[in-house]
């Protein structure tokens, strides 16, 4: 497998295609999303971890560095979105390897945090790569940057997870994103 960091505005629109490839396949159950050579859902990452392989994308993370609000006051974080790895192969350690990368990343980025939401049934996942689940939390964000103005959701998120890169204590307090997840 060979792995790289890439900056969204340096990836070639044959690049786009073979990830849509990637990413149609993992998220089989959001067909609205990756068509033709789309590589986003809600809104587009700044960079991208990558792991590649004789067949092409293998695996994949999106990141986006934004300040997002923890009860009032600015926090710089490193959203993490669009994890995905190849369904054939799932189970083998990949995704695991994709998560060191990222956090390498981030590293290299010097956050203080990454930050993702995710389904229940993946929380364990991310925990076995050194995610933390918050605590359950008023969280304020947008469904869709993509589209026309929609209101923000405004719900108790139960499964949003925190990587400490820089830092190691997530603040308490509400979540307002200010705009959507990647």
């Amino acid at each position: 497998m060979q792995w790289s960091a890439c900056r969204e505005g340096r990836i070639t629109v044959g690049e786009h295609a073979e990830l849509a490839v990637l990413l149609r396949a993992a998220y089989a159950h959001l067909p609205e999303f990756f068509g033709g050579v789309r590589t986003w859902s809600y809104v587009r990452p700044e960079a991208r971890v990558m792991g590649r392989d004789g067949e092409g994308p293998a695996a994949h993370a999106g990141v986006l560095r934004r300040f997002l609000q923890v009860d009032g006051t600015d926090q710089l974080t490193a959203v993490v979105g669009l994890v995905a790895v190849r369904p054939g192969l799932q189970r083998q350690g990949v995704g695991l390897a994709l998560l060191d990368r990222v956090r390498a990343f981030l590293g290299e980025l010097a956050v203080p945090f990454g930050l993702l939401m995710c389904a229940e049934h993946h929380v364990a996942f991310y925990e076995r790569g050194g995610w933390r689940r918050l605590s359950p939390r008023r969280s304020v964000y947008s469904p869709d940057d993509t589209r026309e103005p929609r209101p923000f959701v405004d719900e108790i998120t139960r499964t949003t997870l925190v990587l400490p890169v820089t830092r190691e204590d997530w603040p308490d307090g509400e979540i307002h994103w200010n705009g959507a997840t990647v």
